[in-house]
């Protein structure tokens, strides 16, 4: 839910205001060409498609059988002044169930048969695209970097339609050449790399062309080249928005007003400038209760640290990144609450075989820090390397952070190969801290049902990113391998369709030499011909030391421990979609914990979802630190979660979404430990509270779109989190008392328009 601690920003722009005006009279100056559209309404009638270029040649890619598919596909492209024209043909006759679900933007499932165009303007494999529009014309757009690293955050403002018939239903996208920045082509012909899908619902199925599939270590690289005539089209948006907070709780209302300015003069430059970014009040963060040693990652959600900002998309292992947006605006070193935010700047282009990025942005007052990052790459067809570095200045505690950093990327025939070396450069209080770290991997495919990952990663324990991006932790290195085999071949009258087998072993020591982590994994994955799925893991702990949960205390050694799990999935059925799973692990020193989880889906009709997930857990050994000197204490823990969410769409742009989070925490000691001699847990009769922790979250959206990214918004929000020490109540019991919980209680409007 929205962070209750999130205070709305004056209005105030000096920052961006000569920029933003100075961009304006340049746009002015440029001179306007106008072209013609063709008719984007899902029928393919248009005379222009008689010149398309048409790909027919689909396979099977999910389940992995790479056969023929029993449904034809086809797909023209054709490139005209206005955009980048694409239509699908989907055979589709009465016996085969079409299965229709209207979905809000950007859904992680359509629950619907849909479509996809995944594309690389610039055919180097560096930032793709992916376009996906269903049966009903909900749809989908993100980024794809790396190989396969899908995000959904960033929205393009692009054309599509959809029309059936009783054997076919045909879709229609037309991609602005304006939509994103693109490498300069030679005025004539764009060479472009691409990847058409189809996914059948109601058979768990999916098409493509060419053959490639995300779930391999290879699939942005293998696209399809085609080449399409060169256009090149200017644009200049302006996103104003105005915001009016009411908090029911303070009695009082607060008013905001910002905007975001984005402005592409040429196909290879893109600038982008932003004033008070709005923090993103009407979406919602899943609710944690965290106990760890590692902060909890969330993603940004503000359009401007969204947009087209894949050549900032720099992972590093165990989910960390280079440049973490998050940061700016967060919580204000001097008074801990959001900080805000002057303005920001980006800037996306190409020079010649380079691409390049810059990024900056100020926070207002004496405490404001300063926040830069840049960026350049050099992709070729086999290889790619880049160059970043970010800088963070937080003037309030006399502190600065320099990370520099150099990353490669290698593929040639069955090899994949790519790493990232980085050096962070800390100056607080005039003391000086230089870290270094990085990580390499090699992936071997050496058939199409075989695949096989070495990496390693090393990180001392002065690399720190955190200023900026986001590091899990520092002080290890790991060594990691991976096979997966896939298993195909099965008969028609097989229920099974594919089979997916995997293993890895890690091993992680930190800088010390001590062992903090060594693990042998299995996993079975197997699709059946209904489209139901089941998956069966198991990890084997082997007994190691945890050197963070005292918190600087001491190194913990644990016992070996293990985890199973084991889920099943069905697709849509009628009305209903159904999961479940069934966990048995252990998480502290020597007991066991079990949970369930189980998930419906209903569908009175298109227009309508509701959604419930509900999570029980019982732990006779939750080990966990108790906030003192090098105390640890072993819990007996009752825990549930639920959420549940419905979004009905009454008319067409009109879309209401409920979603309602529980979390309840109800924890008894069992036994408190000292730290003892190597670095074994001795009981002690240390006093320590039984406590409860319930966090509780209700989200009511409306949202009207008034046009492609231009939207009114009405929300109503309420919530919090709290700890109960030494209570006596139920889990059930603490699962209703929280609801009851109104630390946060706000009704927001927010109205934005792209002009």
């Amino acid at each position: 839910m929205p962070n209750p601690s999130h205070s709305f920003i004056k209005f105030h722009i000096p920052y961006t205001a000569r920029i933003i005006l100075l961009l304006l009279a340049s746009w002015l100056l440029l001179p306007c060409v106008v072209y013609g559209e063709i008719n984007i309404d899902g029928v393919i009638d248009e005379s222009e498609w008689k010149d398309a270029q048409v790909f027919r040649d689909f396979t099977v890619i999910d389940p992995w059988t790479l056969e023929n598919p029993r449904l034809s596909t086809e797909t023209r492209v054709v490139s005209l002044p206005e955009g980048l024209a694409v239509a699908f043909i989907c055979e589709q006759p009465p016996e085969e169930t079409r299965t229709r679900t209207i979905t809000m933007r950007d859904p992680s499932s359509f629950d619907s048969d849909y479509v996809s165009l995944m594309i690389d303007f610039d055919g180097t494999h560096q930032i793709a695209y992916e376009f996906s529009v269903s049966i009903t014309g909900s749809y989908r757009d993100g980024i794809i970097t790396r190989e396969t690293s899908f995000s959904y955050d960033w929205d393009g403002l692009w054309k599509r339609a959809v029309s059936e018939d009783t054997q076919r239903w045909t879709v229609e996208l037309l991609l602005p050449w304006s939509i994103v920045a693109m490498r300069e082509g030679d005025g004539k012909v764009r060479q472009m790399a691409v990847c058409f899908q189809r996914f059948l619902n109601s058979r768990n199925e999916k098409f493509s062309y060419p053959a490639i599939s995300a779930s391999r270590a290879v699939f942005k690289s293998e696209f399809a080249k085609i080449e399409a005539a060169e256009y090149m089209e200017q644009q200049l948006d302006i996103s104003p928005y105005v915001t009016l907070l009411s908090d029911l709780l303070k009695n009082s209302t607060k008013r905001k007003a910002g905007l975001d300015l984005f402005w592409k003069p040429s196909s290879n430059f893109q600038l982008a400038a932003t004033a008070n970014p709005d923090f993103g009040q009407v979406e919602s963060d899943d609710l944690v209760i965290n106990f760890s040693t590692t902060e909890t990652f969330f993603s940004d959600k503000r359009p401007f640290f969204t947009e087209n900002q894949g050549i900032f998309s720099m992972w590093l292992p165990m989910q960390s990144y280079i440049v973490h947006t998050r940061r700016i605006g967060a919580e204000s070193d001097d008074s801990g609450k959001v900080s805000d935010i002057d303005g920001a700047f980006k800037v996306i282009g190409s020079a010649g075989p380079v691409n390049y990025g810059i990024l900056t942005a100020r926070e207002n007052g004496d405490a404001g820090r300063s926040f830069y990052a840049g960026r350049v790459e050099i992709p070729e067809e086999n290889w790619s390397v880049g160059m970043a570095a970010t800088y963070s200045k937080r003037p309030f505690i006399n502190r600065t952070a320099l990370v520099n950093t150099l990353d490669y990327t290698f593929k040639q025939d069955k090899i994949l190969a790519n790493g990232r070396f980085l050096i962070s450069n800390i100056d607080e209080n005039m003391q000086n801290k230089t870290g270094h770290g990085g990580y390499t991997t090699i992936e071997y495919m050496p058939s199409e049902r075989w695949r096989i990952r070495a990496e390693y990663t090393r990180y001392d324990d002065k690399l720190d990113i955190n200023d900026m991006g986001y590091l899990n932790r520092n002080n290890y290195s790991e060594k990691y391998l991976y096979g997966e085999w896939r298993q195909t071949g099965f008969t028609e009258d097989s229920r099974t369709a594919g089979v997916t087998w995997s293993s890895r072993i890690i091993n992680r020591n930190n800088l010390g030499g001590m062992l903090i982590h060594r693990s042998l994994y299995f996993d079975r994955n197997e699709k059946m011909r209904s489209g139901s799925e089941i998956d069966f893991n198991m990890m084997y702990l082997f007994r190691a030391y945890d050197d963070l949960i005292s918190r600087g205390g001491g190194p913990v050694y644990l016992n070996d421990r293990l985890t199973t799990n084991l889920s099943y999935s069905t697709q849509r059925r009628g009305m209903w979609r159904k999961s479940f799973g069934l966990s048995v692990f252990q998480e502290g020193y020597d007991n066991w914990a079990t949970s369930l989880s189980g998930s419906v889906s209903m569908y009175p009709n298109e227009n309508i979802t509701l959604d419930l997930t509900i999570k029980p857990l019982w732990s006779r050994d939750w080990l966990i630190w108790a906030q003192d000197d090098n105390r640890l204490a072993s819990f007996s823990r009752r825990q549930l979660s639920m959420k549940f969410g419905t979004t009905w769409f009454p008319a067409e742009r009109h879309e209401v979404r409920l979603l309602t989070q529980w979390l309840v925490i109800n924890a008894d000691l069992e036994q408190a430990f000292r730290i003892g001699t190597e670095s074994r847990l001795v009981p002690s009769d240390d006093a320590i509270d039984n406590f409860a922790a319930i966090n509780f979250g209700l989200q009511i959206r409306y949202r009207y779109e008034i046009a492609p990214l231009s939207n009114f918004y009405m929300v109503y929000s309420r919530g919090g989190l709290d700890y109960i020490y030494n209570q006596e109540e139920s889990t059930l019991g603490l699962f209703s008392k929280s609801t009851n919980l109104r630390k946060s209680d706000q009704i927001l409007f927010k109205l934005s328009y792209r002009f």
